[in-house]
């Protein structure tokens, strides 16, 4: 079709109106991106003034939720029960029966290492025969290390040494015929080693259920016995990261 002249000044005139408003259109059809929208997939940095709790949480998101080696040294508290049962040759079962313990632990963990400190009661039910029951009575204080190996898992397997201050009491009439001596009313000392394997399972970041196995000796001490006596003892307790 031939557009005249006489009208194209006027369709000229109309292009150049409607084309300006119609590229704003489009524009405005685009969705704007929202100020402060963070991008997707990428996690939001905290910004300045803000709460450090938070910070750590989001740092920490990407990690194992046990994982304790990235944790720096803290503190560390148990409890714990255990079951002594003596061992040797000589050790009559009808007479020295398996006992009861609890301890007390504080410490540092570092890590891959603990530096700990423990305190606890042990006592064993002695059966003389023809003699009424008495306990064989134990305190300790003891020092010592362990070696564990932490991971992204809920185990972390370790095995532990130290040393043992021991106070010892079997109140009997019966010398040093049965597995000690008999030391009247009062405590006589004897020190000691303690040896433990086990594992720690995580309930959480602060809390782990302890179960091992330890094995201890005690030597001869202030008469307290006439040789070396060795016992062994599963454990089972609960382990707080401060």
């Amino acid at each position: 079709m031939t557009i005249c002249k006489s009208h194209r000044w006027p369709l000229l005139f109309l292009g150049l109106v409607l084309f300006p408003a119609s590229v704003a259109n489009a524009d405005d059809d685009e969705p704007a991106a929202s100020e402060g929208q963070p991008e997707y997939g990428v996690m939001p940095m905290a910004s300045q003034g803000s709460d450090r709790r938070l910070e750590r949480r989001l740092s920490l998101q990407g990690r194992p939720k046990y994982d304790r080696r990235t944790v720096g040294p803290s503190g560390i508290l148990a409890i714990s029960g255990g079951v002594p049962i003596f061992v040797g040759s000589d050790i009559d079962r009808d007479v020295v029966r398996p006992g009861g313990s609890f301890s007390f632990l504080g410490g540092v963990d570092f890590g891959y290492g603990v530096f700990e400190i423990d305190v606890g009661y042990m006592g064993v039910p002695i059966e003389p025969p023809g003699m009424q029951r008495e306990p064989l009575q134990r305190v300790h204080l003891g020092f010592g290390g362990r070696l564990q190996v932490p991971n992204n898992s809920i185990l972390v397997p370790y095995i532990s040494a130290g040393f043992a201050a021991q106070w010892w009491k079997l109140d009997t009439r019966t010398g040093c015929s049965l597995v000690a001596c008999s030391t009247g009313d009062s405590f006589r000392f004897a020190p000691g080693l303690t040896f433990r394997v086990g594992t720690a399972i995580s309930l959480c970041r602060s809390t782990a259920l302890d179960i091992g196995l330890g094995y201890h000796l005690s030597f001869e001490g202030n008469a307290v016995f006439t040789q070396t006596r060795h016992w062994i003892e599963p454990t089972i307790g609960f382990r707080f990261w401060l």
